[in-house]
Parts: structure tokens; C-alpha cells; sequence
């Protein structure tokens, strides 16, 4: 993974160019170029390895790894893609929006990382029946998928091409959802433990938190105009089933966004807490030094009064003198622990 430096210098490989100019632009390696295509309609289920189209029935080719570009754009000019289109493909850091064009829509996403693979952009094209997806890595997001085209008499596999489009869509969402229920976790967790004992965590652990939160947020915030666009699209490659589940994702995006407000304002909440639990603590030293300092005061003067070198003061000749000055130590320190204690003060 690149640093923050790195990643902002990577504008610079478009500086100057043509629109529509395709050169590969991201913060990883490019993974090498798969390509696989699946056949279906409500009778059958067919995958093969590389690009191939069918007789009849919906065709989804299935790319991942953005290596091999010219491959890549043979088979988006099978479909009529533009160059533009092609370009956010190949830019992989663009937010989430959709596009309509005459002959396709298009929608850009973003795949959350996981221990396998690193977040990545997601690129999906919905024409007559056709759905092209372009990701640039290989993950096992979309396999529930493939198990349910492969399964005779499934929703998924009597549905139109739109029907494909939305799980595509629906599988990516749920991560964010599950993401978020992660991170609704790990907040109730941090704010319990700067309740009950703050000292076991600390700022940049809450801070951090707080990012991840964050980038979540900025990550979805357009989810809900994308939904939006689709639906007041009136696109043909969208029916009225495809649009009814659409509503639902929409549904989600809208809980996405206002859990992820909440979360914010809970974890700012949960900083307040931890700085003001860090200041009561300081003032819980301040005060037991304080309270020190104070009993040591009548000692210091009684030393300092019989540590002056006149040859007259009272009990310098007898033998009890120094015992005498040592018991007067102790009382005046009992009384005042029980004085501090009687006003509360310790």
C-alpha cells in the first residue's frame, strides 16, 4: 500500500491528458486480468472461462484485475461502452455515483477490504440483457450469486438482467451494513470502557475509531442519490420488480447514513468523556499533593524554628527535647488527617 504522499501524486499520471484517455490510475499493484462469462435464463446456467457471448438468454462477464487493458477494452467495445466510462474504471478512486447513457447504465461502488483482499472500486454496466462487472481484485463477494444462477427456478435466475444488477448492488450494500454493525460494536465497547476505566484505553485508540467511522460515511453519503437517480431514471433496463427492490436498498442506504451520524456523535461524546475523565484524574493528583504539601508545612517550620543556631530556645538542653519535637510532629499530622477527613477533603 502506498503512503498519503504517494497516493495524492498518483493525479499527476492524468495531468495534462485527453478525457477519455485510459491509463490505469490506483494506490495498489494491478492484479492480473480474469475474465470469466456466465450464461443463464430460466432453464439453464452456464460459466465459462474468458469472454463469450450466448445465442440467447442474459449474459454477466465477470472481470477482475485492471493488468491487461486492451483486453479489457475489447471486451467493454463488445457492449458499447465509452471511453469515459472506461476511464472511471481505470481511475480507481472515484465515488459512488451511477451514469445513464444511451445504451447502458453504469454504476461505480466500492468494495470494503478484507483480510484477503484490499478495498477496492467496483464497476458495474446493466444494457439488454447484459451485465458487465469490473473489480479490481478477485473476491469471493459475489459467490452466493453464482450458487444461486447455478440452482434451477431461483429468483435470480428467472429474473431480467436488471434483477442481477440489483443483487450485485444488494451483496456490496450489506457489506456497509455489516461494517456498520461492526463499528456500532466497537463503539458501545470503548464507550463502556471510558466510563468504567478510561485508563485501559486512550486518545489515538478513539481517534482512530473515529476515522474509521468517518470513511464509511464519506464512503456511502452518495448511496442515497444513487438509489435516487435509479429509481426517477425510467430506464428500460429497469422493470418494476427490479425498481421495487431497489426501494429496499434504498431503505438500507438510508439507515447506513443516519447510523453512521449517530456513530459520529457518539465517539465525539466518547472523546469529551475520555478528556474530562483525564482531567478529573490530573485534579485527583493535584489535590492528594496538595493535601501532602499542606501536612508537611507545620513540620517544616517546627524543623526549621529549632534548625536556627541560637545558643537560648526552649528544650535545646534537655534530653527529651528532640523527642519532644518529633511527638509534636506527629500530633499536629494525625490532626490534620482527621481535620481534612471531618471536612471531607480527603
Amino acid at each position: 500500500m502506498l503512503d498519503k504522499k504517494q497516493r495524492i501524486l498518483l493525479h499527476k499520471k492524468k495531468e495534462g491528458l485527453v478525457p477519455g484517455t485510459l491509463v490505469y490510475v490506483g494506490d495498489t499493484e494491478e492484479e492480473q486480468t480474469l475474465v470469466r462469462s456466465h450464461h443463464y435464463s430460466s432453464e439453464y446456467y452456464h460459466q465459462e472461462e474468458g469472454f463469450s457471448k450466448p445465442q440467447q438468454g442474459i449474459l454477466w462477464v465477470e472481470i477482475t484485475g485492471l493488468k491487461d487493458i486492451r483486453h479489457i477494452v475489447k471486451i467493454a467495445k463488445e457492449f458499447s461502452l465509452s471511453n469515459l466510462s472506461l476511464e472511471d474504471v481505470f481511475s480507481t478512486d472515484q465515488r459512488l455515483k451511477v451514469d445513464r447513457y444511451d445504451s447502458y447504465l453504469s454504476a461505480t461502488l466500492r468494495i470494503l477490504g478484507t483480510q484477503e483482499t484490499p478495498e477496492q472500486q467496483l464497476s458495474l454496466f446493466l444494457g439488454s440483457n447484459w451485465v458487465l462487472s469490473i473489480a479490481e481484485n478477485k473476491s469471493e463477494l459475489f459467490e452466493p450469486l453464482i450458487r444461486q444462477l447455478a440452482t434451477n427456478q431461483t429468483k435470480l435466475q428467472t429474473g431480467s438482467a436488471g434483477m442481477l444488477f440489483h443483487s450485485l448492488m444488494d451483496r456490496v450494500v450489506d457489506q456497509y451494513l455489516v461494517r456498520a454493525d461492526e463499528l456500532e460494536l466497537k463503539t458501545e465497547h470503548l464507550e463502556e470502557l471510558v466510563i468504567t476505566s478510561p485508563q485501559t484505553t486512550d486518545a489515538p485508540t478513539i481517534h482512530q475509531h473515529k476515522a474509521e467511522i468517518l470513511r464509511l460515511r464519506r464512503m456511502t453519503s452518495p448511496l442515497r442519490e444513487i438509489l435516487t437517480t435509479l429509481l426517477r431514471s425510467e430506464s428500460e433496463y429497469l422493470d418494476k420488480n427490479t425498481l421495487f427492490l431497489l426501494r429496499d436498498i434504498q431503505d438500507h442506504a438510508l439507515w447506513l447514513s443516519e447510523e453512521c451520524d449517530m456513530l459520529r456523535e457518539t465517539v465525539s461524546g466518547i472523546m469529551e468523556v475520555y478528556l474530562s475523565s483525564l482531567d478529573m484524574r490530573m485534579n485527583t493528583i493535584m489535590k492528594v499533593l496538595t493535601i501532602i504539601s499542606t501536612i508537611f508545612i507545620p513540620m517544616t517550620f517546627l524543623t526549621g524554628l529549632y534548625g536556627m543556631n541560637f545558643t537560648v530556645m526552649p528544650f535545646t538542653t534537655a534530653w527529651w527535647g528532640f523527642y519532644a519535637i518529633l511527638l509534636c510532629c506527629v500530633l499536629v499530622v494525625a490532626f490534620m488527617i482527621v481535620y481534612f477527613r471531618r471536612k471531607r477533603w480527603w
